[in-house]
């Protein structure tokens, strides 16, 4: 294991961890205001969405968000979303540790899989995930309605 990965602690994100998810989200959508981001919370939170954070000390370097569903097609899932990492820890293990952490989770609460979605622009990230033994099956589509 990367002597980094080894430092790091992976665990559930606590109340106040929530506060540093503008400048981490702000590196996948950086259109998106700190604000907006916030005043979503709440609603994903009741809606079961949860967060994971790797932790170096004190230090948030990286988080992702997952929640469970269920799907006609696979049955139950466990979805991951918004997967960032403080660009000067890429490349030192810390995704590594929060897919783990997340796949463990994932068979704990009885999913059959784990699924997410990459940009299609980012390859770096399509090639971290398909070294994990994910497989592209699909196109996510978007359509903005405002």
């Amino acid at each position: 294991m990367n002597p980094v990965a080894s430092e790091i602690e992976v665990r559930l994100f606590r109340d106040r961890d929530y506060a540093h998810l503008p400048e981490l989200f702000a590196m996948l959508e950086p259109e998106l205001s700190g604000a907006v981001v916030i005043s979503r919370i709440p609603a994903m939170l009741a809606q079961g969405w949860r967060c994971v954070g790797a932790y170096l000390g004190m230090d948030l370097v990286g988080m992702a968000g997952f929640s469970k569903r269920t799907h006609l097609f696979s049955g139950p899932v466990l979805y991951v979303e918004n997967v960032a990492v403080l660009p000067n820890w890429r490349e030192r293990g810390v995704g590594g540790r929060l897919m783990e952490w997340i796949e463990k989770q994932a068979r704990e609460s009885g999913c059959l899989k784990v699924t997410l979605d990459v940009y299609a622009t980012n390859r770096s990230a399509q090639n971290f995930y398909i070294g994990r033994g994910y497989q592209p099956r699909g196109v996510h589509f978007v359509r903005d309605l405002a």
